[in-house]
């Protein structure tokens, strides 16, 4: 399986919101999003992270700050965020496009 660049930023509502990478958590996350800022982590559960699962965390976190930005209920519904995370991962990881002349 391939994986994309994870973006650095990228702005929701003309607010900027900003992607980092950090070393693992103490609580063993693999990512969080809190207003404004996503982080993923390098290791999760003292293991190290592939590529392809730190993009996964990539859209299951950007997943909780679109749903953060709307104010909807479902922003902290980590079941809920996790299959929309990886459909929405899916569907950009295997999505093809025409070329553009």
């Amino acid at each position: 399986m391939s994986t994309h660049p994870i973006p650095t930023s990228f702005r929701l509502r003309r607010r900027k919101w900003t992607v980092k990478r950090s070393e693992a958590h103490k609580n063993h996350y693999a990512g969080t999003a809190v207003p404004k800022q996503i982080v993923i982590f390098d290791k999760a559960r003292d293991r190290a992270r592939s590529a392809l699962e730190q993009q996964k965390t990539f859209w299951h976190e950007s997943t909780h700050a679109v749903l953060m930005t709307m104010g909807h209920a479902l922003a902290y519904d980590e079941k809920f965020v996790t299959q929309f995370g990886l459909l929405l991962e899916e569907m950009i990881r295997t999505a093809r496009f025409e070329e553009q002349s």
